[in-house]
């Protein structure tokens, strides 16, 4: 429960191992959501920590206006050019982006990067020349627009072993009503839901000898590391679909930037482009625009954030399904459980176990979910492994859901049909298990 410092509660509010409140938060960090516009924490705040916690909550959802609107206060940069306004709009109190119910003009939750292929691996990630990082179909008076993201499909269907039929949609993207003119040719079209912010401060304390040392019941190494290069330095990125972003900080930083048009202290410029003047001689809201305060604010209130628990379901789900799932190797992308390792009030390491489903590292899915460039050809794309808890919060919660980086599967039987590549042979394990088994490993998925 989300609640100051008490005198029950050890250290900075984790329970202590083998307590009897250590046991009944296991899983560590998933706690019951009472209401979603009131999502709990994973530990117990100081009263310190709480207000901070607030104040984030609060710039989470805050629509930010024009610069120079009046008594803006703290609130006004946004733009010129935008995906959305507020960070809610994409992350509603914390929670995955929807993707699109069907063929049209795409939602804001599902923006388009846009990244050029480096002909250097140790160079720094680059944007398109003319449209930035990020495609921003919204833009204030007197701006252009880059343009809308339309998204069409095409169904393919296909049938179990046992007979049993599936239907997949197929996604294409275009970008039209171009503002500024063509992309680059070589820019890699990279269409992605906004992922959830439940447990981001429990992955990032995962150290990164568990993510980088990973390997398979083989001994093999299973997928890689999601290593970058950042200014001549390899660093370890973990969030985002490809673990493009090192940490919360900067994810946080990469969206005020690119997606609100909202400068910080961590990326003091938008992403307008030199071929977007009329967007680089609007005034701006400040310098920076988030201030620091408001900025650390939100980032502590993500890094707080616990995983929902699942909704309780009638009856129980078959106690070998999750052996079910090892088997059909699943686990070894997907694995179960991870080390973190947080700080105590005055410094003292604290050592845990989370169940987030992930190997925070990158697999190759094969061409069916490869991104394509600007010319239609498919690009080789690597995906960190998406975590699974919380997917029995979303199934509860939400009437129509979407998964995979860009919505395009309607269920959960959907998502592990499109696995390829490394994932292989736990689709094909899938695919041949009877309708009844299939139907229990997915009621299963359902308690995470």
């Amino acid at each position: 429960m989300r609640g100051i410092l008490g005198v029950a509660v050890m250290a900075v509010g984790l329970p202590a191992a083998g307590s009897a409140t250590h046991a009944a938060q296991a899983p560590f960090g998933i706690e019951r959501f009472v209401h979603h516009r009131d999502p709990p924490f994973f530990r117990a705040l100081t009263l310190e920590e709480r207000a901070r916690a607030e104040l984030g909550h609060e710039v989470l959802n805050t629509q930010w206006v024009p610069a120079g609107t009046p008594h803006a206060e703290r609130r006004d940069g946004v733009g010129p050019l935008f995906n959305a306004s507020s960070c809610d709009e994409c992350h509603n109190e914390g929670a995955h982006g929807r993707g699109p119910d069907g063929a049209g003009v795409a939602p804001f939750a599902l923006e388009v990067q846009l990244e050029e292929p480096a002909a250097d691996p140790r160079a720094d990630t680059r944007c398109d020349p003319v449209y930035g990082c990020v495609f921003n179909p919204l833009a204030l008076r007197g701006v252009r627009p880059e343009g809308e993201v339309v998204v069409h499909y095409r169904e393919v269907t296909g049938r179990y072993p046992d007979g049993s039929p599936f239907s997949l949609r197929v996604p294409s993207y275009r970008l039209v009503d171009l503002g500024y003119g063509p992309l680059a040719r070589a820019t890699i079209i990279k269409p992605r839901i906004a992922p959830a912010l439940f447990g981001a401060g429990l992955l990032e304390a995962v150290p990164a000898a568990a993510i980088v040392g990973e390997s398979g019941s083989s001994g093999a190494a299973v997928g890689a590391p999601a290593w970058h290069w950042r200014h001549g330095v390899r660093v370890l990125g973990r969030f985002g679909w490809q673990g493009s972003a090192l940490s919360i900080r900067d994810q946080t930083a990469r969206a005020f930037a690119r997606e609100m048009g909202l400068t910080s202290g961590a990326i003091p410029a938008d992403d307008c482009t030199a071929a977007e003047l009329a967007c680089r001689e609007q005034p701006n809201g400040g310098s920076p625009e988030v201030s620091d305060s408001l900025f650390e604010a939100v980032v502590d209130f993500q890094s707080w954030l616990a995983v929902p628990a699942a909704p309780p379901l009638p009856g129980e789900p078959a106690a070998d399904e999750r052996a079910l799932f090892a088997q059909l190797g699943c686990a070894g992308c997907h694995r179960p459980s991870l080390p973190v390792e947080l700080r105590g009030e005055h410094g003292t390491l604290i050592r845990r176990t989370i169940e987030p489903y992930t190997d925070l590292r990158l697999h190759d899915l094969g061409p069916a979910l490869a991104d394509e460039n600007a010319l239609g050809l498919k690009v080789p794309s690597r995906w960190r492994t998406a975590p699974l808890w919380g997917l029995g919060y979303r199934l509860g919660r939400e009437s129509s859901p979407t998964f995979l980086h860009d919505g395009r599967a309607r269920s959960l039987a959907e998502a592990i049909l499109w696995h390829g590549g490394e994932a292989r042979g736990a689709r094909r394990g899938f695919e041949e298990l009877d309708a009844a088994r299939r139907a229990a490993l997915l009621r299963w998925l359902a308690t995470l």
